[in-house]
């Protein structure tokens, strides 16, 4: 599709990221947020207020803290699903990595996400389905 800042495409996990030109790489969402309230400090997210990655008005963009992003998707969310869940939507291996680096255990990343201590299968899971290891990230 033709945008203001490039052409853009439709990724898999529903975003639109810009194809060509100067903004090529970055995310549609985003640009047009920054092209109506400025510039977006590190550390924060812009969200969909009515949760359809398709619609880009500005009215539907809020910025929020990246964890009371992952605050608000948490709360609509108790099942990681591929894709689909709360470890995607908090941030996928750089979310686990940064929680890993700030001395938490898989158990307390768990927890702290409010899943029961039996989820850490699945977060292996998650790990295993893109080829890496706890120990790796």
């Amino acid at each position: 599709m033709e945008t203001k800042f490039g052409n853009a495409y439709k990724r898999k996990d529903g975003y639109y990221q810009i194809s060509s030109g100067i903004h090529q790489g970055k995310l549609l969402h985003r640009l047009i947020y920054e092209d109506s309230f400025g510039s977006i400090p590190e550390g924060f997210s812009i969200h969909h207020l009515d949760g359809n990655k398709e619609n880009n008005l500005p009215a539907n963009l809020i910025m929020l803290s990246k964890s009371n992003h992952h605050k608000l998707h948490m709360n609509k969310t108790k099942h990681p699903r591929w894709n689909h869940g709360l470890i995607d939507e908090a941030g996928g291996i750089e979310f686990l990595s940064a929680e890993k680096n700030k001395g938490m255990s898989m158990q307390d990343i768990i927890k702290n996400l409010g899943y029961s201590s039996n989820t850490v299968a699945i977060v292996h899971q998650y790990l295993k389905n893109r080829g890496l290891r706890w120990n790796q990230i």
